[in-house]
């Protein structure tokens, strides 16, 4: 698996278009880079590790970007079934759509 960790989603969805790497392997690798980055610069302050890993290894939408994990911030931006905070850690009661 080539070391990706400072390729853009472009480049992942060209190795996933190109077989040499997986949806789950992106995944793990993006994973594997939230854990060793994430504990400085607190910017994840929720995760669905579990989630991603059962939807890259499921089928996925065609698209430009087929397989690339993204993060989202819920900011105007929601995930079903998952809390919308807004951004914030006050407003983590909110339901998501």
């Amino acid at each position: 698996m080539p070391e990706m960790t400072w390729l853009d989603a472009t480049a992942q969805a060209d190795l996933v278009r190109r077989g040499e790497v997986s949806p789950k392997e992106l995944a793990e690798a993006a994973i594997a880079r939230i854990d060793a980055v994430n504990p400085q610069l607190n910017a994840v302050i929720r995760t669905r590790f579990d989630a991603a890993r059962l939807e890259a290894d499921g089928e996925l939408p065609d698209g430009a970007f087929r397989g690339v994990p993204i993060l989202f911030k819920d900011l105007g931006c929601t995930v079903a079934a998952s809390l919308l905070r807004s951004a914030s850690g006050r407003c983590a009661r909110w339901p998501g759509r």
